[in-house]
């Protein structure tokens, strides 16, 4: 026990002194954020719009003040009504979403607009999304694409990939797979997963482009790193009949490993599990259970990569598990139960005493 609190004392010192370290460096955060918003107040009630605009952005998302949608809308109308481009882009937005203000498309299009005559991108591509789901407007794929395309010009990955779609189902614009292609890859090169996803799908089937399947993977593997669901159904695969044996094998031995405990008597007051070579055949049941899932996921979901080893995460931790599975059971194996030992030393008596009395 001495030992136990030599050790464990200085542990404790050092958990308290980094944990009142770590608050004390949020609360300093925290009261820098609300320094900062109050001096942004200060700038704002005096008609800055920059000012305006960056209070706006603290209320919607509770940095050095409460989050409170109502004032953002409030703070965002103030700066977007002294013609702040940014400002416009952002009260369509709460309209469209009817975050803070009740919603209305009518409203949403009209400050995207502004915006837009501004040559804000994200205006751009806003009117061009209004008008592709008739959205305060009737419904008008070639006047989307007009607006998508400017703001694809000025460099708007999301309206890059969403062009790229409107010229792969020809959607106010005659169908083009090429174009299509042109403008995924344009997009994914800006990191934009479904654009990712987009010229993988080209690439693989050679829509528009040169078929090349190991390129495909690559871009698939790329949005799928960034959770684009189609790149992961993409990459996932089916079950092989030889793989699906080997799972059933593992979980036939994990369920009875794990469920040899019933023959313990457990139940019965006083007991436990009688040994620490029980315990282990019951843990490494468990262990092996675990494996067999995640070996079953990790066959059919590509998941995020590890990061320093590029290795499929749920591959690693499948052979990680692996490794200890094996070395449990060659523990397992090697040892024998104390109980046995006990009977065979008794026994061993037994015979010598009997020979020592004939």
């Amino acid at each position: 026990m001495r030992l136990f609190w030599k050790i464990a004392t200085p542990v404790f010192c050092v958990a308290i002194i980094g944990s009142a370290g770590i608050y004390w460096q949020v609360y300093k955060a925290k009261a820098k954020l609300a320094d900062a918003a109050r001096a942004c107040r200060v700038s704002a009630e005096q008609g800055d719009t920059k000012s305006e605009f960056d209070l706006a952005h603290m209320y919607y998302s509770g940095r050095g003040v409460p989050q409170n949608y109502a004032e953002a809308f409030r703070w965002c109308r103030k700066a977007a009504e002294q013609g702040d481009a940014k400002a416009e882009y952002d009260l369509a937005h709460l309209y469209l979403k009817a975050e803070g203000v009740s919603q209305d498309y009518d409203e949403a299009l009209r400050w995207y607009r502004k915006s837009a005559d501004q040559g804000d991108p994200m205006a751009e591509y806003g009117v061009g999304f209004m008008y592709h789901d008739g959205l305060g407007v009737p419904q008008d794929y070639a006047e989307a694409d007009r607006w998508y395309r400017k703001s694809a010009d000025h460099g708007n990955a999301i309206a890059q990939y969403e062009l790229g779609y409107m010229y792969y189902y020809g959607k106010g614009v005659q169908q083009d797979n090429a174009e299509s292609a042109r403008w995924y890859r344009k997009a994914a090169d800006q990191g934009y997963a479904k654009a990712e996803s987009g010229i993988g799908f080209m690439l693989w089937y050679g829509y528009g482009v040169t078929q090349d399947r190991a390129e495909a993977d690559r871009w698939f593997r790329k949005a799928a790193d960034q959770g684009d669901e189609y790149a992961l159904r993409t990459l996932s695969k089916s079950l092989s009949i030889c793989e699906k044996f080997t799972l059933i094998i593992q979980l036939i031995g994990g369920f009875i490993l794990s469920t040899s405990f019933l023959s313990l008597n457990i139940f019965e007051a006083g007991k436990g599990l009688r040994s620490f070579r029980q315990k282990v055949i019951c843990g490494t049941g468990i262990l092996i259970l675990l494996s067999t899932g995640l070996s079953w996921y990790g066959y059919t979901h590509y998941k995020i990569r590890c990061i320093f080893c590029g290795i499929n995460t749920f591959t690693v931790l499948k052979w990680i598990f692996n490794l200890v599975i094996i070395c449990l059971l060659i523990y397992i194996v090697r040892s024998k139960e104390p109980e046995a030992q006990e009977s065979e030393i008794v026994a061993e008596e037994v015979e010598s005493g009997s020979e020592d009395n004939k």
